[in-house]
C-alpha cells in the first residue's frame, strides 16, 4: 500500500514524514500489548469481524488526520478527529476478539459428591447458541484459527492465545438434523458459510448449537479463556443441593424440559425457554446433551468423552443428573449434541 493511498485524501501533507517514520513503531508497538477481553466485539474492530488486527489499523490509516462530523469511522475517542489518540484505545485492545454476545453468567459454589468433586466458579446459563459459536467461527477465522474444506470447518494453527486443534473437525455445516419426534430436520445445522463469512438462519440465533465436535467446544472455550466443565462439576451444578435427580428438579416431564415427546417442530427450542432452575441453570436436562471435559475410561484411553443431561431425542431417563453417556467419540457431529462453558 503506497504511502498516500494509505493517508487518504484529507491528509495533511506537512505531516506525512511524522506519520511515515511512526508507522513501525506503532506496529511494533501495538504487538506488544497485552491481549483483554471485552463484552460484545471490542471498539476498535472498525473490520466488524470482532477482532482488533491489522486490517483495523489499516482502517485507521486510512482515515489519519481526517476532520469533519461525527460520527468518523475511525474516530475512536469521539472529538471528531482521527489523529495520535485514537491509537491509545486500539493498542489497548489489540489482537482483541469480542466474547460471544448475551454470555449470561451463574455463581456457583457447590462441594458436589463427595471424593469425585465439586464446582466454584462462574457456568454459563444456557447452552452455547448457535449465534455465539457462530461469532468464534467469523473471529477465528479473521485470526487464521480455523479453515472451511466444503462443509468442514477444521482448526488450524492461528493467533489466538488459546490451544487450537489443528486439522481437526470443529463444526459441521451440512449437519442436516433428524426427522423424529415430531421434528422436521429436528437439530439440524443452522450456521451458513457464504461469500467468506459464518451467518446463522434467521430465526435459530437463540437455539443450542449442535453439530459442534468436542475438539469443536474446546476450541471455543479455548479462544475466550473459558472451559468446559468437568462431568463432575457439571454434576454438582445440575443437582443443585443434591436433592435434585434431573437438572430441572426432582421430577421431568414435557413441560419442565425438552425431551422425547416435546414434538417441537425444529428438534431443539431456544436455549432458556422451560425456565431456569436449581443455582438458575436452564437446559440442565433436555434440549441437547453437552460434552463435558472428562473421558469415560480412565486415563482418557480411546479419548472417549463424557456428555451429560440428555436431549430433545431422548426418554427423560436419559436427563438423570447422574447419568453418563459415552457412545460417542470427539471428532462426531450430531444433531442433539451441544455445550455449555464455564470459567473459575
Amino acid at each position: 500500500m503506497g504511502d498516500t493511498e494509505m493517508m487518504g485524501d484529507t491528509l495533511n501533507p506537512t505531516k506525512v514524514q511524522p506519520m511515515n517514520k511512526l508507522r513501525v513503531c506503532i506496529v511494533a508497538f501495538l504487538v506488544l500489548v497485552s491481549t483483554r477481553t471485552f463484552a460484545g466485539c471490542p471498539k476498535a474492530d472498525l473490520t466488524g469481524d470482532c477482532r482488533v488486527n491489522l486490517a483495523d489499523l489499516g482502517v485507521l490509516a486510512e482515515h489519519w488526520l481526517t476532520q469533519g462530523s461525527c460520527p468518523l469511522v475511525a474516530d475512536l475517542t469521539g472529538d471528531c478527529f482521527v489523529e495520535f489518540d485514537d491509537l491509545d484505545p486500539m493498542a489497548l485492545q489489540w489482537l482483541t476478539a469480542g466474547t460471544p454476545p448475551e454470555m449470561a453468567w451463574v455463581d456457583i459454589d457447590d462441594p458436589g459428591i463427595p471424593d469425585l468433586g465439586g464446582f466454584t466458579g462462574k457456568m454459563s446459563r444456557t447452552e452455547t447458541t448457535n449465534a455465539q459459536y457462530c461469532q468464534f467461527l467469523n473471529s477465528a477465522l479473521a485470526s487464521g484459527d480455523i479453515q472451511v474444506h466444503g462443509n468442514s470447518v477444521v482448526g488450524a494453527e492461528g493467533h489466538n492465545p488459546g490451544a487450537d486443534f489443528a486439522e481437526r473437525e470443529y463444526y459441521f455445516l451440512g449437519g442436516a438434523g433428524w426427522t423424529h419426534n415430531g421434528a422436521v430436520n429436528g437439530g439440524a445445522a443452522r450456521i451458513r458459510y457464504n461469500d467468506g463469512a459464518f451467518s446463522v438462519v434467521g430465526g435459530f440465533e437463540h437455539h443450542p448449537v449442535t453439530y459442534v465436535t468436542w475438539h469443536g467446544a474446546m476450541a471455543f472455550c479455548n479462544y475466550y479463556g473459558w472451559r468446559l466443565p468437568t462431568e463432575w462439576e457439571w454434576q454438582a451444578a445440575a443437582d443443585y443441593d443434591g436433592g435434585y435427580d434431573f437438572g430441572c428438579g426432582t421430577t421431568i416431564t414435557n413441560t419442565l424440559a425438552n425431551i422425547f415427546g416435546s414434538t417441537h417442530p425444529h428438534g431443539t427450542t431456544p436455549v432458556g425457554a422451560f425456565g431456569s432452575y436449581g443455582y438458575g441453570l436452564a437446559d440442565m436436562a433436555g434440549n441437547v446433551w453437552e460434552w463435558t471435559d472428562s473421558c469415560y475410561l480412565p486415563d482418557c484411553y480411546l479419548d472417549i468423552p463424557v456428555a451429560r443431561g440428555g436431549s430433545w431425542s431422548y426418554d427423560g431417563s436419559y436427563s438423570m443428573v447422574s447419568y453418563r453417556y459415552f457412545d460417542y467419540i470427539q471428532n462426531g457431529t450430531y444433531e442433539d449434541f451441544g455445550f455449555r462453558v464455564c470459567k473459575d
